[in-house]
This record gives structure tokens, sequence and C-alpha cells, in this order.
């Protein structure tokens, strides 16, 4: 009797952490399809898009973050400050099209060097990926997608905090 109560409780146990076990995808490049999948969570967000990256230089993802926009979805953005100003830089077009943008020096001479995407505050991606034609063509880069609400909260601390941080260009 002993023993199926011990296994009854055990089983309970681990049925009542499954649910919480967090899903997790790990994805690599180059073409390895990083650029398409985050696309298409982008393309299934209903409600916000927190971004904290390096540098946007690929036009297929800022047109990801405008096609959210246009859906009602709240896009805010935050990068660093020299990389907003190379040339080759989509993120005063993205605030042209009205996406909230905040662009971050580190301290000292460091920089804003997150890469992270909250996505309606259920996932999390993360990586070495930066947004650009290079990251997916020719870099050797990687991606994980992660829902534990945990990991997506402790993600969504330090957006906010870095969001509060001085403006440099809105």
């Amino acid at each position: 009797m002993k023993k199926i109560i011990f296994i009854i409780l055990f089983l309970l146990f681990f049925l009542q952490r499954s649910p919480a076990t967090a899903e997790m995808e790990a994805i690599f490049s180059p073409e390895g399809g990083i650029k398409e999948r985050l696309l298409e969570e982008m393309e299934m967000t209903q409600s916000s898009i927190e971004l904290a990256i390096y540098g946007m230089t690929s036009f297929d993802m800022a047109q990801g973050l405008l096609k959210a926009k246009q859906r009602g979805v709240k896009v805010r953005v935050l990068t660093d400050a020299k990389q907003a100003n190379i040339k080759s830089s989509l993120i005063t077009y993205l605030i042209n099209k009205g996406i909230l943008v905040k662009v971050l020096g580190g301290k000292e001479r460091g920089g804003m060097n997150h890469r992270f995407i909250i996505l309606d505050g259920k996932k999390v991606v993360t990586g070495s990926f930066d947004w650009s034609e290079a990251s997916e063509k020719w870099n050797y880069e990687n991606v994980l997608i992660l829902s534990d609400s945990a990991v997506v909260e402790s993600y969504q601390k330090e957006f906010d905090r870095l969001w509060r941080e001085k403006r440099i260009i809105q």
C-alpha cells in the first residue's frame, strides 16, 4: 500500500511539474531558417513585441515589425547608439514609420549588446543572431525560443529597466 501511495504521489508531483516545463527550440544558421522563424513568430504575435537588439540592417525584419504594428501590436525597440547611426541601419526608418525606439549607449564606452525579443509577454527569443542579412546567410548564429514564464519575466524586467533609461533618440 505504501508503494502505491508513493507512486501516486510521485506521478502527481511529476504531472504537476510537466505543464510548467518550458518549451524550448534551438535554431542555427547560416541558412538555418532563423530569420524565417522570427518572422513567423512576429506574424503570430497579437499584443506586444519588445525587441532589444544590437543593430538592425535586415529590411525583412524591419518589415516584420512594421506589419505587426499595422495589425495593432505594440512594438518597442531598444538598440545600440553607435549601430543606430551606421549607414545601413534601419533604425531611423523604423522611427519614421512610427515604431517606438530608444537608442542606448552602454556605460563608459560600452554598447547595448542585447539580442532578445519578447513576444506577447509569453515567449523570449534570444541568442547571437543579429537582425542582418549576413547573420542568416553567412554567420554562425543561434537563437533559443523559450516560453518559461520565469525566464520571460526576467527578460521583461531587463527590457523595462532599460526602457526607463535616458533616451538618446525617440
